[in-house]
């Protein structure tokens, strides 16, 4: 079976989809825990310090709102 990797956004890790947690944007970043909302999505690390800082320093909503401008362009 074929690893997807991905990038946590809060500490540039690289992990596999599973052991990261997906985030989607609606008004603000929204946990996706079955990984199937529509919607570009951002990964943060399965702890709770990247979870925090992925909130508190608006790292995911920025990954969010950047790749809906870049669509847009």
């Amino acid at each position: 079976m074929k690893r997807v990797i991905r990038t946590c956004v809060s500490c540039g890790v690289k992990r596999e989809k599973t052991e990261l947690i997906r985030f989607v944007y609606s008004d603000e970043p929204q946990e996706d825990a079955k990984g199937n909302r529509q919607g570009r999505g951002a990964y943060v690390c399965d702890n709770e310090k990247c979870r925090e800082i992925g909130l508190n320093r608006k790292k995911l909503t920025r990954s969010l709102l950047s790749n809906q401008l870049r669509r847009t362009r």
